[in-house]
């Protein structure tokens, strides 16, 4: 019996271009949805205000959002464990028929439970980690090179000069080498009779419009508490190394609390942060095909309802 299809909408784009909002209009529209929000971020419990957790305070009962607060902020959480809790929740929206929306703007997360992104699951190895750290950009190129030259010949620029994209490549040709091939995808149920079709749209704006909206947001979110936030996670968890401390907007008020750095230039930090964070990510959106892209400023009720009658069979 052939498959059906299972049509899923992906909203994609840089921080701050109403991704949510726009996923929260479609969703009004179905009978039921399921909105899937995919930010590597917001996965912690302790970081809603800093992350922008924009969900209204009174949501329909027939809206599910799945992708938020599944971490304590000392646990540990990789884009293999997002891979393996986003396919259950693909999983159970394929076998209700309900209507899923995925949202968000960590692209590589995105990738990886829209196609068949490999290598998710290879395990790191500390020992190679720590050995390959001590050497040279020069070293980790050739290296890669030597073992692997189709993946280094496929890198990109950037990539090529990253040592610890390169050390990455290294491990999962190493752990492939290891095992005979070793590669692991997102695999859905073999037996499950519907397989999900991604259609994918991107928001965007000018870059004058993005810095005002980010820095906007920034002062909205220090207004409604995002420095007591951060305080709380000092006390909660002492150890300033853990991945948590690394978001953006609590490395600056980290800054401001230590006394560093004034409230202004916190402002005016975190905007930046927020901005270079944009730029990256619609550098890497763009290189991904088959996005529809639309400007913020021309979500209508029409192209909702457009979105919304892709997702109903």
């Amino acid at each position: 019996m052939p498959k059906s299809i299972f049509k899923t909408l992906v909203i994609c784009g840089p921080t701050a271009s109403g991704k949510t909002s726009l996923a929260l209009s479609v969703a009004k529209l179905l009978p039921r949805a399921n909105i899937l929000s995919v930010d590597s971020r917001q996965v912690y419990r302790e970081l809603d205000i800093i992350t922008g957790k924009d969900i209204p305070q009174k949501i329909s009962p027939k809206i599910k959002i799945y992708g938020l607060n599944l971490i304590e902020g000392d646990e540990k959480f990789n884009l293999s464990d997002f891979v393996d809790y986003s396919s259950k929740v693909i999983s159970e929206s394929l076998a209700k028929s309900i209507p899923l929306i995925i949202v968000g703007g960590t692209g590589l997360y995105l990738k990886a439970i829209t196609s068949n992104l490999l290598n998710v699951h290879v395990p790191p190895n500390p020992i190679l980690r720590q050995t390959l750290e001590k050497k040279d950009l020069t070293y980790l190129q050739n290296l890669l090179s030597k073992i692997n030259s189709e993946k280094y010949l496929s890198l990109n620029n950037s990539d090529r000069n990253n040592p610890r994209r390169l050390i990455r490549a290294i491990e999962i040709t190493k752990f492939q080498t290891a095992n005979n091939s070793g590669k692991v995808s997102l695999v859905l149920d073999a037996k499950q009779p519907t397989l999900p079709a991604f259609y994918w749209v991107g928001l965007k704006s000018t870059p004058e419009t993005q810095k005002q909206n980010i820095c906007r947001r920034v002062v909205e979110r220090l207004k409604s508490g995002a420095i007591d936030e951060v305080k709380n996670l000092t006390v909660k968890y002492p150890d300033t190394t853990l991945p948590i401390y690394t978001s953006l907007g609590v490395r600056e008020i980290l800054k401001f609390l230590s006394g560093t750095i004034s409230g202004q230039e916190l402002i005016d930090l975190w905007t930046k942060a927020e901005i270079d964070y944009a730029r990256r990510q619609t550098v890497w959106f763009k290189k991904q095909s088959g996005i529809i892209w639309y400007d913020k400023d021309s979500v209508d009720q029409a192209l909702v309802s457009l979105l919304a009658s892709k997702l109903i069979k």
